[in-house]
């Protein structure tokens, strides 16, 4: 299973609307807005890294996303 974090920038305008769109988006298994230097945060779970790619693709082609930064999870042993 692959895990990440993903950071998100977003235009004003599209604060709401854009979390709805995120949340929709499979593998996203939550999705939070924030104030500070990002403005929203997803937790995304996969099968394998190509579901993991296909994903953070997705949420970063959503409108009203100005930019993102992907934190992959380092497995636990």
């Amino acid at each position: 299973m692959e895990q990440a974090l993903i950071l998100v920038v977003l235009a004003p305008s599209f604060r709401s609307e854009t979390l709805m769109k995120i949340r929709k988006i499979p593998g996203v298994v939550s999705a939070h807005l924030l104030y500070g230097a990002y403005d929203l945060f997803a937790t995304i779970n996969t099968k394998n890294v190509e579901e993991m790619r296909a994903t953070v693709i997705k949420i970063r082609e959503t409108e009203g996303i100005k930019s993102t930064i992907t934190c992959n999870v380092i497995p636990s042993e």
